[in-house]
């Protein structure tokens, strides 16, 4: 019997390991924790966590110049930025704090957001067209 179990459970962790999240990914070149994609298409408003060292979700998928509000929360003890560059965007978020960022999809292509404190750690996202 006890045989039976740990097949179970070694099948339910190679599973979980198998659905994303918690190992990394590569982004235009970096390397970023993964925590997820979320299909927003035709949403308005995601929430949206930055901890420590992550993004969550990591990947948004859109379409072409959607705007969406990232109901944003740093759920870290650090604190912690949502960068876009191209884009202006230089959000910094206090440990426990809360911001709405308003984000707009590039008409093609992906479009990289980091965290200016911890990108060398793997804080790294994208936004990238469905």
């Amino acid at each position: 019997m006890p045989k039976r179990l740990l097949a179970v459970t070694f099948v339910f962790v190679a599973a979980a390991a198998s659905c994303g999240g918690n190992g990394t990914i590569t982004i235009d070149g970096r390397t970023a924790n993964d925590h997820g994609t979320a299909e927003v298409s035709g949403e308005s408003t995601l929430e949206f966590e930055l901890d420590d060292f992550y993004f969550g979700p990591t990947v948004l998928r859109g379409e072409p110049g959607q705007m969406l509000a990232l109901e944003a929360f740093n759920e870290g003890g650090e604190a912690h930025t949502f960068t876009i560059a191209e884009e202006g965007i230089d959000v910094v978020l206090e440990p426990e704090r809360e911001t709405t960022i308003e984000i707009t999809f590039p008409d093609s292509g992906t479009v990289v957001f980091v965290c200016r404190f911890h990108s060398g750690q793997g804080m790294n996202g994208a936004l990238e067209i469905a």
